[in-house]
């Protein structure tokens, strides 16, 4: 050690310049020797060292980019970014064997978790970023338990019910002339929902966000605190969520020494402890509270405790799997609920939250749209508008379903869906080794020619018509490979029924009372575009719904 920084100190500044750029001219040589050798080169934007194309991102948001890219370079491409190639893949026959409900698939992962991921916590210990399939396999069986049986549904529908009427109390406080932020309502309404569902405890993040705008002078100091705490959680949940992005494009020389992507890393760091630290401490509360629950009364029924008691003495899963295997048997970890906890949250709050305001959007440019989706509302339900929605009235709530689907073929949350092969393939006339990375682009696919009468349209009896004239059947045809909502496959979101749930019924308690104009009617969607496409704020106005046979 002695002797390098003797050696070191014998140069001049001109020696050490000279070496620095030695270095550098090695490390482009090799990096672009590397590049122009690669298996399989396609066509793409060239990449630079250390940024790949993350600087040709700038001035786009990540989904038109990659649409800029689809329509220079067709419909198999790729891009680099953070050191990781990626191939982009645009039509259903590049990707026919991706989406297979076998186990047996060759696409078994979404992506591979990266050093970036790691430092940043996902680590893949629940399912979404599970690279483990016998550890995915495992933790996946309490999601499918949890969330698709009957009285799950009929449970999700009595929160969204009670969760509305709490929020429209706070709108009617408010005044139809006060403009709304709809995504702020939204990310703390589908939060709430996500939280009781997951850990069967009541946030009030949805009254916490309303006292933010009200003069809060009547509440005691308790209350203003357990405010602030409520606000400080969703807002810290809200920044886990899109700091990930920052782990995913940049690498680690840039997140550790490129001074505001440093900053900014670090500030999403301290977030990350702050928001973990919380989730641990709820699960550590619910162990004390299920082991001084006493063996004669029951426990709670949510995700939380079916994870904690899962194949234990207490074990409040109904349903039993077959499978013999021992690793699948045991208790899970506290690690392994804290990433299924995570998951449930992240996935069920912005990915709800976003759609709505899509689909309040959508509605709000195309009356004769919301006049059709209210006429059904009224022969479903009823003119009642006091009356509960339930279960049965989702479960024939069909142009909505359309409506909904609609809106998210034009404007996807998820507009891209990563798969990685763990076997040799072919795919696009190619071999591709095992751990190479795909990306399925369906805001490409969802507006292709090829699968869709004029795509660009939105017309959600494409969903909807039962009449297999010309028009609709090549698109019921494709529909299964073409459109992707939930994903596909083994990978096909275990919350998809809530959502939907969540969705439908919210729409239909605020439809059959109220209008949601926007303030400005002309604007677009103020949207962005990280890993997921979100609204960035979307200003309205809730008004009451007007005359029942004059409403166009």
């Amino acid at each position: 050690m002695i002797s390098i920084i003797s050696l070191f100190s014998s140069f001049g500044i001109s020696d050490i310049f000279y070496l620095s750029i030695t270095f550098i001219i090695l490390y482009v040589s090799r990096y672009y020797y590397n590049y122009f050798t690669r298996i399989n080169p396609l066509p793409g934007p060239l990449p630079f060292p250390m940024f790949g194309n993350i600087h040709q991102k700038f001035g786009y948001e990540f989904n038109d980019w990659l649409m800029s890219l689809h329509k220079k370079y067709g419909d198999m491409f790729e891009i680099n970014l953070a050191g990781q190639r990626t191939i982009i893949l645009c039509n259903t026959e590049l990707i026919e064997n991706m989406n297979i409900t076998s186990t047996k698939t060759k696409y078994p992962i979404r992506f591979l978790v990266t050093e970036g991921f790691r430092e940043y916590g996902i680590n893949g210990t629940g399912i979404v970023n599970n690279v483990d399939l016998k550890s995915w396999k495992y933790n996946r069986q309490f999601f499918t338990q949890a969330m698709m049986t009957p009285s799950f549904n009929h449970q999700a529908v009595e929160c969204t019910n009670k969760l509305w009427s709490e929020m429209e109390s706070y709108w009617k406080n408010l005044g139809e002339n006060h403009e709304l932020d709809l995504i702020r309502w939204m990310h703390r309404f589908s939060n709430e929902m996500i939280f009781i569902i997951s850990t069967g405890v009541k946030t009030n993040c949805v009254a916490s966000y309303y006292y933010t705008l009200v003069p809060n002078n009547d509440l005691n100091e308790k209350e203003k605190e357990k405010i602030k705490e409520s606000e400080d959680f969703i807002k810290s949940l809200e920044m886990l969520l899109r700091g990930a992005i920052y782990f995913f494009y940049f690498n680690r020389f840039m997140r550790h020494y490129v001074p505001f992507i440093r900053g900014k890393a670090i500030s999403l760091l301290k977030n990350r402890d702050y928001l973990y630290e919380k989730i641990y401490k709820i699960i550590k509360e619910r162990r004390t509270e299920i082991e001084n629950t006493p063996l004669n009364q029951p426990l709670r029924h949510d995700m939380l405790t079916s994870f904690i008691t899962a194949n234990t003495p207490r074990d409040i899963n109904v349903v039993r799997h077959g499978d013999t295997d021992a690793d699948l048997l045991r208790p899970i970890s506290d690690m392994e609920i804290f990433g299924n906890i995570l998951d449930a949250m992240g996935g069920g709050t912005d990915t709800t939250a976003n759609l709505f305001c899509f689909v309040a959007y959508y509605l709000g440019r195309y009356p004769e749209v919301k006049q059709r989706l209210r006429q059904e509302l009224d022969d479903v339900i009823g003119n009642d508008s006091t009356k509960q929605i339930t279960y049965k009235h989702i479960d024939e709530l069909r142009y909505c379903d359309a409506v909904i689907k609609e809106v998210y073929r034009l404007f996807p949350v998820a507009f891209s869906l990563g798969r990685v092969s763990t076997e040799k393939d072919e795919v696009g006339g190619y071999v591709w080794p095992e751990e190479t990375s795909y990306s399925i682009l369906y805001c490409a696919i969802m507006k292709s020619k090829d699968y869709w009468t004029d795509p660009e349209k939105f017309d959600p009896d494409r969903f909807y018509k039962i009449d297999e004239d010309d028009k609709y059947l090549l698109e019921r045809q494709y529909v299964k490979t073409a459109f992707s909502i939930f994903g596909g496959g083994i990978r096909a979101c275990p919350g998809r029924k809530l959502a939907m749930i969540e969705l439908k019924c919210l729409l239909a308690s605020i439809y059959r009372k109220y209008d949601i104009e926007m303030v400005d009617k002309n604007a677009p969607i103020n949207y962005e575009s990280g890993f997921i496409t979100g609204c960035k704020d979307m200003r309205v106005k809730i008004k009451p719904r007007k005359l029942w046979e004059n409403e166009i």
